[in-house]
């Protein structure tokens, strides 16, 4: 039930823009980008990401006596929170990302760019110690296409239960101890406890079996589950950059909200439309009797005959009831739904992005946009 976030690389404030996204048009146009979109991102996170791990595993050096504990957290870390894959690096990258296209130019040092990265691990292990406590409770045997990691040989589920502990604890000892001296250290704890605690709080809706009457009127709120993938990164991104005000922050958080929810909107849909993606090829959300877009949408569109199909339907866990809905997902053009509203998001994205204040380049959030909008953001 937990997302598997998909984005790639872009340009810098003080760099020459890549021209992807025309703010004048909804264009699809596109160039080739065989580096991926996020690369630039992912080689600094990646320089970094051994001193993240040092910091945690600095944390317990007082603990070296009890046998192997030193030796298990790099273990966990590498296990659990890097990936070679920006893929599944969302809340990593994207913090990286913004910060960099808020950042003033001459304020792009290696030392600020070293603060922004461990900043973004942070998040990431934060995020990390959700999924895994996420995945027993879905009792999902794969993650990242390995082993989950209470599934792993040699983790209990005793550990797995502490580790997801230590992940959380260490990666707010790591954010003091990293932005100390910084005048938003405080915002930036804040605003990361916020997004995680909405994303417990949403998860109550993947574990707890609802109606489908009570979907609709609760869809808003499955979408709150992926507020934290831009709304926390973005933000963040212009605290590190010393962008406090209220108002740049009210603006930012039209831009961020409506990216999280169409994100959200992007991961129903592969999840169930994508035969060679990521996800699960089974439909788990239709297996599952999971609430999401296209189901809300195919039940505010389904004559009484398919409604009746999806009622009968619909979680019952099983291929071949998965099977009945999708032919009333197929019947009802869903794709071509999905099509129409994704222009309908790029429109509006436009608008938002524009009306940014001065300060706020737009071109790196036009970029990101158009890359959503294609489902492209990790391609």
């Amino acid at each position: 039930m937990f997302l598997l976030p998909r984005l790639k690389n872009f340009t810098r404030s003080n760099s020459p823009a890549r021209k992807l996204f025309s703010p004048k048009s909804n264009s699809f146009s596109s160039t080739p980008h065989d580096d991926g979109f996020f690369k630039h991102e992912m080689d600094e996170l990646k320089t970094y990401y051994p001193l993240m791990v040092q910091d945690l595993t600095d944390a317990i050096s007082q603990y070296k006596q009890f046998p192997g504990l030193l030796e298990r957290f790099p273990v966990l870390m590498d296990y659990t929170v890097t990936h070679d894959d920006p893929y599944f690096l969302s809340s990593a990258v994207l913090p990286l990302y913004f910060y960099k296209a808020v950042e003033e130019s001459d304020k792009l040092t290696e030392e600020n760019i070293k603060r922004a990265c461990l900043m973004s691990w942070a998040y990431r292990t934060l995020e990390t110690s959700q999924i895994i406590v996420d995945d027993i409770l879905d009792k999902s045997e794969v993650r990242y296409n390995k082993p989950a990691w209470y599934k792993k040989d040699g983790v209990s589920m005793e550990l797995t239960i502490l580790d997801s502990h230590y992940l959380a604890t260490g990666a707010y000892m790591v954010l003091t101890k990293r932005l100390a001296g910084h005048p938003c250290c405080l915002d930036i704890l804040d605003l990361y406890a916020e997004e995680m605690f909405v994303m417990i709080i949403a998860q109550y809706m993947d574990i707890k079996k609802l109606d489908l009457k009570d979907f609709q009127k609760l869809v808003r709120h499955r979408f709150d589950k992926a507020l934290y993938v831009f709304n926390g990164s973005a933000r963040s991104g212009l605290y590190l950059a010393n962008v406090r005000d209220r108002e740049t922050h009210d603006c930012m958080k039209k831009f961020s909200v409506p990216m999280s929810r169409f994100f959200q909107v992007q991961n129903d849909f592969s999840g169930v439309f994508e035969e060679e993606s990521k996800f699960q090829n089974s439909c788990p959300d239709i297996v599952n009797g999971r609430n999401s877009w296209l189901v809300t949408t195919a039940l505010k569109m389904a004559n009484p005959a398919q409604r009746k199909v999806i009622e009968e339907n619909y979680g019952n866990g099983d291929a071949e009831s998965a099977r009945k809905v999708m032919q009333v997902y197929e019947d009802l053009k869903l794709k071509d739904v999905h099509d129409r509203r994704t222009e309908e998001f790029l429109g509006e994205m436009r608008e938002i992005v524009e009306n940014f204040p001065e300060r706020i380049p737009k071109q790196p959030f036009h970029d990101i946009v158009r890359q959503l909008a294609l489902n492209k953001l990790y391609s």
